[in-house]
């Protein structure tokens, strides 16, 4: 009988636990810091778990990973979205594809995902207040200590697949260090943005406008970044889906300025310059004694478009006086507004992170330490990280599957 000791009890630890269900001459412990398995899973997706995007399959990998996309290509075309429904359903989570291509369960509670796998890793041994802070070789097997319950403990296993999340304990990484693994730094991702303009009590006061599609563009450490998709005003700035994946493409520029950098918003992207003058012309013909202040174009919400005529310097013109300076001004102010991020504010209150264990050092094709087949890592303590979407849960189970295939392959023929 072989032995595996899976280090977290997360998304990638118990996935793959219940993707090891049923195999062979295998015997399985999971090792917990806290006391309860899948937190995070649980309050994922606002507590409904967007846990795969159905734009995985057969899209770049690029466009969802700012990290370890090169590495993600074939554990993505081996285990896509579409492969990840069908896991989840085969263990009691059904599921469903929302416009946007999140996946949610049917049931919308993300309980009905972390309760499929509890139960299908339900075989296995449970040891949760065991912080483990070092492993090594001994032999043919690994050795994890740790404390639990105020008590020194060593568990023997022929297989260790590190699952801890983002944050790695120090003893754990100097263990890895010692086989010879790399680490980068952690720096924070997925955040919205402070801006210098917040301190204006008109920009506050827009606070909670949204707008469906705006494009965002910054200027840090010498590169651009951009994203494009909804955008939400905040009190101290922005946020929304596209500051959070502008955030993550920029992260570690964005920290190394220092988080102070220039912006540009495009709040009218589908707006090219032909559809600008016919919107405006449009506008002169049909409400030519009206103030552009009360005459809101391109759909943006009432609020913003006061805002923007403003700072253009056109809000109590009338449309019959308007000129091509005023147009100018105008398409400026809503296609090129310049800002500065000053600061990152938290998402949802919490701030995520990006690093780990650099993807250099593992083999992809097991997802092992290069030089030693019998140490597995998946999902966050990799160097890999997506954009909101669902993408951070699915590059979990994709790594995890890798693993437990791995595993499965090594226990069953070594009898």
């Amino acid at each position: 009988m072989k032995s595996l000791a899976i280090i977290g009890a997360g998304a990638a630890g118990m996935f793959c636990a219940a993707a090891l269900r049923g195999a062979k001459n295998l015997r399985i412990s999971i090792l917990e810091a806290s006391g309860a398995p899948l937190k995070k899973v649980l309050l994922s997706g606002g507590g409904r778990c967007n846990f795969t995007n159905a734009a995985i399959d057969g899209g770049d990998p690029k466009d969802f990973y700012p990290r370890g996309a090169r590495h993600m290509r074939k554990p993505l075309r081996a285990f896509g979205c579409g492969a990840a429904r069908e896991f989840f359903r085969s263990i009691g989570a059904e599921s469903k594809i929302e416009a946007d291509g999140r996946v949610f369960p049917v049931s919308d509670d993300s309980r009905t995902v972390a309760a499929a796998l509890e139960k299908s890793a339900a075989k296995c041994e449970m040891r949760f207040g065991f912080r483990a802070d070092s492993l090594r070789p001994a032999g043919d097997c690994w050795e994890i200590c740790g404390q639990r319950n105020g008590r020194r403990e060593t568990l023997r296993a022929d297989f260790a697949l590190v699952a801890t999340g983002g944050r790695w304990q120090r003893g754990l990484e100097k263990s890895v260090e010692a086989l010879g693994g790399k680490f980068s730094d952690p720096v924070p991702t997925l955040f919205p943005f402070d801006l210098d303009r917040a301190k204006d009590g008109e920009w506050e006061n827009l606070s909670g406008v949204s707008v469906a599609d705006a494009r965002a563009d910054a200027y840090a450490n010498g590169r651009e970044f951009s994203a494009r998709g909804a955008l939400l005003v905040t009190r101290s700035g922005i946020g929304g889906p596209a500051a959070l994946k502008l955030s993550a493409f920029g992260a570690r520029d964005f920290a190394e300025c220092g988080y102070s950098f220039g912006m540009r918003v495009n709040w009218i992207p589908r707006a090219s310059d032909e559809d600008f003058k016919r919107e405006i012309l449009s506008a002169r013909r049909s409400f030519p004694k009206r103030s552009l202040r009360n005459s809101p174009l391109f759909g943006l919400p009432r609020s913003l478009w006061e805002y923007l005529c403003r700072s253009a310097g056109v809000s109590e013109r009338l449309w019959a006086g308007f000129s091509k300076a005023d147009g100018a001004a105008l398409k400026a102010a809503l296609s090129a507004d310049e800002m500065r991020a000053v600061g990152k504010s938290a998402h949802k209150g919490e701030f995520a992170t990006c690093g780990g264990l650099e993807c250099g050092c593992v083999d992809f094709k097991t997802c092992s330490l290069k030089g030693r087949p019998r140490l597995f890592f998946a999902g966050e303590c990799l160097d890999i990280d997506g954009i909101t979407g669902g993408f951070n849960l699915h590059a979990a189970w994709a790594t995890a599957k890798i693993c437990a295939d791995s595993i499965k392959n090594f226990a069953e023929n070594e009898g």
